[in-house]
């Protein structure tokens, strides 16, 4: 058992499940769930694979509050939905476009 605890310390725990995400499809973003304190932090991570900024409105499965992301072209993002969940699965929701 102990060793089962600082193997989840140490390692990164990518949620399975169905994502939900609507704009451009060269923007991906993935579930990212890391063991903490408290319980999983549940992260949403958003890549630009476009030529162009994207704004992006990040919820998920678990929190419907929704977090406003701007990610330039080539880069990634990642936002802190939810703090503490003793469920290590969520589904993120994000919804982009490009800004001007």
């Amino acid at each position: 058992m102990r060793h089962a605890r600082w193997l989840a310390l140490l390692v990164l725990f990518v949620a399975p499940g169905a994502l939900a995400q609507d704009g451009p499809s060269c923007v991906e973003s993935r579930a990212i769930a890391r063991w903490a304190a408290a319980g999983y932090n549940h992260w949403v991570r958003v890549e630009n694979g476009c030529d162009r900024r994207v704004r992006c409105q990040v919820s998920t499965s678990v929190s419907s509050e929704r977090h406003t992301v701007t990610v330039a072209p080539g880069a990634a993002e990642e936002v802190l939905t939810f703090r503490g969940s003793p469920a290590s699965e969520f589904t993120p929701r994000v919804d982009c476009a490009y800004v001007d």
